[in-house]
């Protein structure tokens, strides 16, 4: 391959110098030497590659767009230890792996990008690194992984995971039981309108249809009159909603399930009696309503570990909700040097404070939960995190079941939870049943009041609520495989032992190759699902369900030979297979 560099560092010299890691597979080692310590400015290295084949991108930081973009806009992967992770990828129209581009420096800001050269029908690509500010260095080691091997793109991703964590010391969290328990949410039900007596009304309803931990979101620490986050800070509880948060914790407990609180982990609010003495240490001091503190204070550290640590323990919590990690950045205002802070850089600052608060946790509690939420999703963050979640998208099936896949092909064993899920009570059974459907093979957390909601959509939470957690081993640990990366997926199956279970958005044809039992579920817009092989599987029997898990009909199936066998299964509903 041939590289070019630019380096924006001088008296700084660069090199690239490339190894093999396998068939397919290229290491391109950069190095980076300054003459003395100083703060790195950019460095980009580039190298091209034909458009051949090429049809699609992935990043998670994406979305929905995963059309190739031309040189002159390039699509652009960032990533920093707070946000993204540092991974992109061309894929070929049936989705195989054209060049999967990943960086072993996950902590350091950085840039992938790529795009096609009109002239030449080439794709350039770059690796950018030191894109936003960073602490002094006199040297810097990055390798850029380039995969060229041609197999299923998911494969390909699979593999930058194992990676990350084997050769690049970016190993996921223990994952305790309850990380991979069904949820109920506070937040889309209540949003600040939250109360004890009302989560535990909830709490009552969600224990029987299969949830075994509830979030209380937002509101908490708030009323009425405080502005948006406006009361972050202090995280005492409002006494007139949360009287006694231990007795709440408690009677929680006693319900069977586990307790987790919600915290925006960077603010401190106007209204917050700590709000003056930290005011200094902010990232933007002059925001209104609440700013955002700096984590390069040790002072800052000390004060979240001690304050969430105490009330974790005081009130017998089980874990924490940590939201808006990606606020931690460089702001218009933020102040310059400042020598009470023990590093430069931000990112370093995160994983300083989040390595200081999850030790401390988890001294106290082995199995302590803590959820993160996109984009702060990457290979470092997960070392802090054992639930890591979708990020907000109310109401909507697609963002859930699309973001949700991203995440479990780039996060290997860490539990990836879905938004918290939310319909209009008078939507159509079908409708709510896609909401829950598109998070099978993810955690799913509920938001809707259940005491609100029609009795066909409670029976239906039941039924996919309890095959979820009579299948969780196949649906979170089986092999995972996704059609159509760039149509949102329009199938997805998880294969574990004799079992499959498979989602059909788009694709309403699954293909078997062995024996074994099947469960296959209609997401689609129609009311007909097909099993495609192409050689004699002998004698099944099958059962069709309702979305509300109502046996609609049965009998036995021939597939003795190659051969497509239609079956009418209702939208929202269930097809269950099971060789003789």
């Amino acid at each position: 391959m041939n590289y070019t560099v630019r380096n924006d560092n001088p008296g700084a010299t660069v090199t690239v110098t490339e190894r093999r890691a396998g068939d397919g597979v290229l290491i391109a080692a950069v190095g980076i030497r300054f003459d003395s310590p100083s703060e790195p400015r950019r460095v980009v290295v580039q190298w091209e590659i034909p458009c051949t084949d090429v049809w699609s991108v992935f990043s998670s930081a994406h979305k929905y767009e995963r059309n190739i973009a031309p040189s002159w806009k390039k699509r652009v992967t960032p990533s920093r230890l707070a946000s993204g992770s540092p991974v992109q990828q061309l894929i070929s129209s049936d989705g195989r792996n054209r060049l999967t581009i990943a960086l072993s420096d996950a902590s350091t800001p950085t840039e992938i990008a790529t795009g096609v050269v009109e002239k030449t029908a080439m794709v350039t690509c770059e690796a950018r690194f030191f894109t936003e500010r960073c602490d002094p260095v006199l040297d810097y080691a990055a390798e850029i992984r380039l995969d060229f091997t041609d197999r299923r793109y998911d494969a390909a991703l699979k593999d930058v995971e194992r990676w990350w964590a084997e050769d690049c010391g970016y190993p996921s969290a223990y994952v305790p039981d309850g990380a991979r328990r069904s949820v109920y949410s506070t937040w889309y039900s209540f949003h600040q309108s939250v109360n004890a007596e009302a989560v535990l009304r909830q709490c009552e309803l969600a224990k029987p249809l299969g949830m075994d931990v509830v979030i209380v979101d937002d509101g908490w620490q708030t009323s009425p009159e405080h502005g948006v986050y406006s009361a972050c800070g202090d995280w005492v509880p409002y006494a007139p909603k949360f009287p006694d948060m231990k007795a709440f914790v408690g009677r929680v407990h006693g319900l069977g399930m586990k307790a987790v609180l919600w915290c925006h982990l960077p603010a401190m609010g106007v209204a917050a009696r700590h709000y003056a003495e930290f005011l200094d240490m902010a990232l933007n001091p002059s925001a209104s309503g609440n700013c955002c503190l700096d984590p390069r204070f040790p002072k800052v550290r000390r004060y979240l570990c001690d304050t969430l640590t105490g009330n974790a323990v005081a009130w017998g919590l089980d874990g924490y909700k940590l939201d808006f990690i990606d606020s931690f950045k460089y702001y218009s205002d933020t102040p310059a040097e400042d020598p009470r802070r023990d590093t430069l850089s931000i990112d370093e600052g995160v994983d300083k404070l989040l390595t200081e608060l999850t030790a401390a946790l988890r001294g106290h509690d082995p199995d302590f939960l803590i959820e993160f939420r996109q984009s702060y999703t990457g290979p470092v963050i997960r070392k802090f995190g054992n639930m890591i979640r979708v990020g907000d998208c109310p109401a909507d099936s697609i963002r859930n079941h699309t973001a949700g896949t991203d995440l479990r092909l780039l996060l290997g064993r860490t539990p990836v939870h879905s938004d918290m899920l939310m319909w209009n009570e008078g939507d159509t059974l079908e409708a709510a049943a896609n909401q829950v459907i598109s998070t099978l093979f993810l955690v799913p957390q509920i938001s809707v009041l259940l005491d609100r909601i029609p009795d066909d959509h409670l029976r239906m939470l039941r039924f996919y609520l309890s095959f979820r957690n009579a299948h969780v081993a196949t649906l979170m640990d089986g092999e995972l495989t996704a059609e159509n990366p760039e149509g949102c997926y329009s199938l997805i199956r998880s294969e574990l032992g004799c079992e499959t279970v498979a989602v059909s958005t788009s694709l309403p044809v699954l293909k078997l190759s062995r024996p074994g039992r099947v469960w296959h579920i209609n997401s689609t817009a129609g009311t007909r699902l097909y099993i495609e092989r192409d050689l004699g599987l002998g004698t099944w029997t099958y059962t069709v369900y309702s979305p509300t898990g109502d046996a609609v009909s049965s009998g036995r199936a021939d597939f003795d030979a190659p051969g497509i066998t239609p079956f009418d299964v209702p939208r929202g509903g269930m097809l269950e297979l099971a060789s003789d």
